[in-house]
């Protein structure tokens, strides 16, 4: 019994404990923190979007050039002509 009520004491604690660093947090301007983490993230996720369209771009331009690479290989091989 004794072993439970400890570990009920240490989670009452630890709630409470969490419970005062997020009042600390909001009265120390967190949300002025937050506010210009989420500008940060966002431009983040802009700048990403742009290479994400450049990635693309090139991938589809290299691939235009292997099809044709490769249709003139296969136009060189003569039909019935094993390799």
């Amino acid at each position: 019994m004794a072993q439970k009520s400890g570990k009920f004491k240490k989670i009452l604690l630890t709630i409470i404990f969490l419970a005062l660093l997020i009042i600390v947090f909001i009265l120390a301007g967190g949300g002025d923190f937050l506010k210009s983490a989420g500008k940060k993230i966002e431009g983040a996720g802009k700048q990403a979007e742009q290479i994400k369209e450049q990635v693309e771009e090139k991938a589809s331009s290299v691939g235009k050039t292997m099809e044709k690479t490769v249709e003139k290989g296969l136009d060189t091989i003569k039909p019935g002509e094993k390799k």
